[in-house]
């Protein structure tokens, strides 16, 4: 009898381990390490998984049936599934939490339920009103889900009432797979000049005519005559728009066979021709730092190149990505925000053309399927994306290039894995053997901290590209002008009259607010009552244009209070700063002026987006205003002022890491102004006029910011001195939560002793109806820090064994 073979899967759950599953005999030879498999979970449940080994050692429970396999070849590659096992041990989440991070979710899809109504049914049971209300709605529907049926009916969770009619007869289920990735084709025509002798008197039948079906075949004939070749191959859909045709007209001539047709894959993947493939001349500082990362190349060191805004660090980009297609390897361009993919597509397929695909999220879930396998296929040579795009099946990677590699937008916030795409970003050029370069104007303290001390090789711009001057950067003491009632509302007068200025030489402004909104706060001004969300312990923030007040944690939208809820009075003020009320303010200042704002209530789609960029570009707007997505990256030609209306914010943050953030986002802010012949000038507004990070700021002193901050982070023990991981418990009662956790801390304390501090609430200590408390653990550089990540897992894992506490969620967030 011949032995069963077994197959690991890896499903795309929060699940620790493979599942053992046994591989049908007509299957044995179908089947290869990575590839995907359809398996069934739980009674009725179906999923994708991947397979990770095979095996014949029998698991001691009975074992189901892989029920079919996907792929011919792998859909995981063994370098990817390297990286993928590094951070989910690094970052403390499942290999299963993982996979669902790096694969495309139409590529792994899963079953859903699927209703219909009984129309047989023999039942004594009287159904309740709810129940009635669904099979009301079933009724009218072939199948619907329980998503569908929740929403039509009203209700958050109508399972109960789902699962009893099931069980009393009057409804029917079926698993089905959903949200599978289909390729997207399209029809081509065929046209042959050497016709067969009975066809080719039909065509000169139909072109003595003067009809649509003539047109068609002179079009195809003249083609074939000016292209010199007797077979044309024309896509369908567009014949039928350029000569106003219909399907009816060529279905005949396909019928009469005079003309063919055949489907192909259509991309999704939206490109442009290279308009020019020579390498870029360089500066002689550019070329001088060029050569030094090119030197550098073998040498397996990241490089970090710390270049002022506008230095022309993307010039070097793009003759290094030149050098590197050279090799047939593949680049990988790193972007921390997807607003700043828009002019960088742009600018690179300028040079490369059809050689890259855009990954990131607001593309479809088809087109970056499409983007996953043409990678695996090795039909793409660049890859420009978010952080995401870190996670995909690269083949031959020769050249990786995170800019802004300070960003925090690199680090992955919810869900697991929490990971830092630049840093492991680092970990997939040692397993590729590629080339590294980070790029910033200002480096993140642990990158610079690694070049002086050489685990990176340090390269330098202090120059901006073509001699143009580095902004004026002026201080408006708002503390001072509220003193002497100069100010127009949360308007200095310097930065008034700027831009009064600017606008009269027909030039542009940004004004950068990082809170979007009217206001922050709507305030009792009897009795200081605020209204909060109901879910998050919160307060809300007005938004003038959709006239609500809305939860900036849950999304949760609340009706205008009139009155105070707790003493009635209808004494109600709007405090606190948002992008629409300084909006609302210049446009007073400013009557005549062209103003645009740029925030996620504005530019929540691609599209969106990229229209309110190429518009300021274009210079249909005057004045542009908006939250940090108009800090990064973006040049335009006009730009002469900027102006921060509140730098004070940004240093106000409970958090070790806030005045290098200030300092980072004040400086590529000001980036934006002059960057082309003219010298720009910079106005921040702040309470704080003498405050170290203002003065690094105005004075163009990273050096200074590095120094200072890094004094701070020894003396606390904060990175990069030590290793800092935070565990965040959350429950929906709080009395439960305080619990766990306390037992929590104990349990770790037992071997980390001191390095163990909290547990503490945030700042922000409720979201979502959940409660929050934060364990913090901060570690020398010495210990394995492997063995201390195995053992808060084990210690996870340990106390949700206790009834008590295994409805606590853990979130483990490393390197935060």
């Amino acid at each position: 009898m011949p032995k069963s073979v077994f197959v690991e899967v890896l499903l795309p759950l929060a699940i620790e381990n493979t599942l053992t599953y046994i591989l049908p005999e007509k299957l044995e030879n179908s089947v290869k390490i990575g590839a995907r498999v359809i398996v069934e979970l739980g009674k009725r449940k179906i999923y994708t998984g991947i397979v990770t080994k095979i095996h014949s050692e029998k698991p001691i429970y009975n074992c189901k049936e892989i029920l079919a396999v996907k792929d011919e070849y792998p859909i995981l590659s063994e370098k990817q599934t390297e990286l993928l096992n590094w951070i989910s041990d690094y970052y403390c989440c499942t290999k299963g939490e993982t996979l669902t991070a790096a694969i495309p979710s139409k590529l792994l899809p899963s079953s859903e339920t699927k209703l219909w109504f009984n129309e047989n049914v023999v039942s004594n049971y009287l159904p309740k009103k709810m129940e009635i209300n669904i099979l009301d709605y079933l009724k009218n529907k072939r199948k619907a889900s329980v998503s569908d049926i929740a929403k039509a009916v009203n209700l958050k969770n109508p399972l109960k009432y789902i699962e009893n009619l099931e069980e009393k007869g009057y409804l029917n289920t079926s698993q089905e797979i959903v949200n599978v990735y289909k390729a997207k084709y399209q029809n081509f025509l065929i046209f042959k000049l050497d016709l067969e002798h009975d066809k080719l008197e039909e065509f000169d039948k139909i072109l003595k005519r003067n009809n649509k079906q003539k047109e068609v075949l002179q079009f195809f004939n003249d083609k074939s005559i000016l292209e010199n070749i007797d077979c044309i191959e024309y896509s369908e859909k567009l014949l039928i728009k350029e000569l106003n045709v219909s399907r009816t007209t060529i279905q005949t001539l396909v019928s009469k066979g005079l003309l063919e047709i055949v489907k192909k894959e259509e991309t999704r993947i939206e490109s442009q021709n290279a308009e020019n493939e020579n390498e870029l001349i360089l500066s002689e500082a550019q070329n001088q730092v060029y050569n030094q990362i090119k030197n550098n190349f073998g040498n397996l060191k990241p490089v970090l190149l710390h270049g002022v805004t506008s230095s022309g660090k993307t010039e070097i980009y793009i003759n290094l990505i030149k050098e590197v297609l050279k090799t047939g390897k593949q680049v990988l361009y790193l972007l921390p925000e997807i607003a700043l993919t828009t002019q960088m597509i742009n600018r690179l397929s300028y040079y490369f053309g059809n050689k890259i695909g855009v990954f990131h999220s607001k593309y479809t879930l088809a087109t970056r399927s499409e983007i996953y396998l043409k990678l695996l296929k090795k039909d793409l040579q660049i890859v420009l994306g978010v952080r995401s795009a870190v996670l995909l099946p690269f083949s031959d990677l020769g050249l990786i290039i995170v800019d802004e590699e300070h960003e925090n937008s690199f680090k992955q916030q919810d869900p697991d894995p929490r990971y830092s795409a630049r840093d492991v970003a680092v970990v997939l050029s040692k397993i590729h053997k590629a080339e590294i370069v980070l790029g910033s104007a200002t480096p993140a303290i642990e990158s610079y901290n690694n070049a002086i001390n050489s685990k990176y090789l340090l390269t330098t711009l202090n120059q901006r590209y073509g001699n143009v001057e580095m902004p004026e950067i002026v201080l408006a003491d708002m503390k001072d002008a509220y003193k002497r009632k100069i100010n127009s509302g949360h308007f200095h007068p310097i930065l008034i009259n700027e831009i009064k200025n600017t606008l009269e030489k027909k030039q542009q402004v940004i004004l950068f607010q990082n809170r979007r909104g009217y206001t922050s706060i709507t305030e009792c001004k009897d009795c200081g009552w605020v209204p909060h969300c109901k879910s998050c312990n919160v307060s809300l923030t007005y938004h003038k244009f959709k006239n609500k007040l809305i939860c900036h944690y849950c999304g949760e939208m609340y009706e205008i209070v009139n009155k105070c809820e707790t003493c009635g009075s209808d004494k109600l003020s709007h405090k606190g700063l948002g992008t629409e009320k300084i909006e609302d303010e210049v446009s007073k200042f400013f009557p005549q002026a062209r103003i645009s704002r740029l925030d996620y209530d504005t530019a929540s789609t691609r599209n969106k987006f990229s229209k309110i960029i190429q518009d300021f570009e274009d210079h249909k707007f005057d004045i542009l205003v908006g939250t940090q997505m108009i800090t990064k990256g973006l040049d335009f030609e006009k730009l002469a002022l900027v102006g921060v209306l509140n730098a004070d914010n940004l240093l106000n943050y409970p958090e070790f890491r806030a005045y290098e953030r200030a300092f980072q986002l004040l400086t590529q802010v000001s980036g934006r102004a002059g960057r082309r012949e003219k010298r720009g000038k910079v106005i921040i507004q702040t309470y704080d006029i003498q405050n170290p990070i203002i003065q690094y700021v105005k004075n163009e002193d990273y050096l200074s910011m590095f120094n200072s901050q890094l004094l701070e982070r020894e003396l606390f023990n904060y990175p990069p001195f030590s290793n800092y991981i935070i565990i965040k418990l959350k429950h929906k009662e709080r009395a439960k939560l305080h619990r766990t956790a306390d037992v929590f801390a104990m349990m770790l304390r037992t071997k980390l002793g001191t390095r163990v501090k909290g547990p503490e609430e945030p700042l922000i200590n409720k979201i979502s109806n959940y409660f929050i408390l934060n364990i913090h653990i901060r570690f020398e550089k010495n210990i394995s820090g492997q063995q201390i990540r195995k053992f808060i897992k084990d210690r996870i894992l340990k106390i949700k064994e206790e009834t008590i506490f295994s409805s606590v969620r853990f979130e483990i967030d490393v390197d935060p």
